[in-house]
């Protein structure tokens, strides 16, 4: 975002506005969070009662890439990591907000920063919402399993022994060992190998519901397999017919 174009020049007759505007803000005034919530439910609204044909999916996507306001700039950074989820996306976006705030010592430019910052999230909200909920289709574990029913198997098995519940919420506490089952399958190829452990990390949150950071996934699987878990694999070796590797 262009700094000088966002703020333009400075000029007294703004000051002369922004004082009274900024110090009504302070006293009586919402909080720019409260005011972000606002936003936020306005933009999920107005996406929700939008039909997405493929043309303007396409269009959608030019704006969306397009945007180039002090909201969208932070959003769509932290947005590319998988390691955040929404909530934290947007006490991410706040926080540069508040940076922000705190460097400016003209009454127009907080002004301005304010009504930027909350007119970019509720556009750059809407069109993000539009695309997640009509265009991007969740990856399953049935996308990065090999076999026509491997995924309908596992999750039967993982619901046996009580690692998910009926609607596939994860219910232990433990994750390690979950994960490293799934590295198992993985090892040998009852998950298709060609898979990126991102791929795999990202079917594994959709399927259940769960978080799974890359940290706690990359150190998991670096741990050998206690005595439970090698049960584990053994069964699991039964169920899909492969030999299994100690």
């Amino acid at each position: 975002m262009d700094q000088k174009k966002f703020y333009g020049r400075w000029n007294f007759w703004e000051e002369l506005v922004g004082y009274p505007m900024m110090i009504f803000y302070w006293i009586k005034g919402e909080k720019i969070s409260t005011m972000l919530v606002k936003r936020i439910e306005k933009a999920k609204q107005r996406s929700s009662q939008i039909s997405l044909t493929d043309k303007k999916r396409d269009e959608f996507l030019i704006l969306y890439e397009k945007l180039d306001n002090f909201f969208s700039s932070h959003f769509k950074n932290i947005d590319a990591s998988r390691n955040h989820n929404f909530e934290e996306k947007i006490e991410y976006c706040l926080e540069q907000y508040r940076k922000e705030s705190l460097s400016i010592f003209s009454s127009s430019n907080l002004m301005k920063l304010q009504g930027n910052f909350l007119n970019g999230a509720e556009t750059t909200l809407f069109l993000y919402f539009a695309l997640e909920s009509k265009t991007k289709r969740e990856i399953r574990l049935s996308d990065i399993m090999i076999g026509e029913n491997s995924s309908k198997i596992l999750i039967g098995f993982l619901k046996d022994k009580k690692f998910i519940d009926e609607n596939h919420n994860l219910i232990v506490d433990q994750k390690s060992s979950f994960i490293r089952i799934h590295r198992f399958l993985k090892d040998n190829h009852i998950i298709n190998p060609d898979f990126q452990d991102t791929t795999i990390i990202e079917a594994m949150e959709n399927e259940y519901n769960t978080k799974f950071d890359k940290g706690t996934f990359s150190r998991a699987i670096t741990v050998r397999a206690n005595e439970f878990e090698e049960g584990i694999y053994q069964e699991i070796t039964k169920l899909f017919s492969v030999k299994f590797k100690s």
